[in-house]
């Protein structure tokens, strides 16, 4: 089975019987179509492990739509992870032109963006990773994704206070934003706040019910928060207890949005 990468696929949107039926009436969005087909299928043969399968198919929606951005991400998430398992540099080298080529499409992808900052970590060039996620930031000055990305950054790098203080001003902008509110919980928990953090989660799950991976964490704090305080703590903080260290930002974890 092929290692599972820093990143996550993009997927096509599924769409009904009826809009098919009207779309394949042209030819270019027949190739759409097509494009998004071989698409789904390299997202399967990826997390599959079938690597060099999903690598053809990219290139084969590709061919049909040079302009998928998220085709485009994913062949370079394939060549990313290549060149990880394979320790082939022109692998690493392909990713890094194809995240790049995938932004000058769509500058908001936030996957790509991502996906290059781990490459740039990964390589040695810390700084420039920064540079990436600040200038997409300040690209974007009411949009949440770039604060997020780079919020997680400052707390892998020990810096939570900078952290949260991001995602406080992007909570400003967006009171309702899961990933903000997420984010906010994982910085929350490395400052040993678990009070603070249980809000945090709690009001993400509050917006968006179904996400297990929030359920759990709020489980896991409202348990820990008994044990210790009988719920009740003055202050929330919980310096006598374990701080998980957080994910590190070049994770071998599939990349996944709460």
């Amino acid at each position: 089975m092929f290692p599972a990468t820093n990143a996550s696929l993009r997927y096509l949107t599924i769409l009904s019987v009826g809009a098919l039926a009207m779309l394949i009436l042209t030819v270019s969005t027949g190739c759409k179509l097509g494009a998004n087909r071989h698409n789904a299928i390299g997202c399967q043969a990826y997390n599959q492990g079938q690597i060099t399968t999903a690598i053809a198919e990219f290139n084969k929606a590709i061919e049909m739509n040079p302009n998928d951005a998220d085709a485009i991400y994913n062949l370079g998430a394939s060549y990313y992870a290549l060149g990880k398992q394979t320790k082939n540099l022109q692998a690493t080298q392909s990713a890094e032109q194809l995240y790049r080529r995938t932004i000058a499409i769509d500058d908001q992808h936030q996957e790509a963006h991502r996906s290059l900052a781990v490459l740039l970590i990964e390589t040695g060039q810390e700084q420039y990773a920064f540079d990436l996620i600040s200038s997409w930031k300040n690209r974007y000055p009411t949009s949440t994704e770039p604060v997020v990305e780079l919020a997680k950054l400052y707390q892998e790098y020990g810096d939570n206070s900078r952290a949260a203080d991001l995602l406080v001003d992007a909570l400003k902008i967006n009171p309702n934003d899961v990933q903000v509110l997420a984010a906010m919980g994982s910085v929350r928990e490395a400052q040993g706040q678990a009070k603070l953090a249980l809000d945090s989660y709690a009001r993400a799950l509050q917006v968006n019910p179904k996400q297990p991976q929030i359920a759990a964490k709020v489980a896991s704090l409202q348990n820990q928060l008994v044990q210790q305080f009988g719920y009740n703590s003055p202050t929330g903080v919980t310096a006598n207890a374990a701080t998980p260290a957080p994910a590190r930002y070049g994770s071998t974890t599939p990349y996944s949005k709460f």
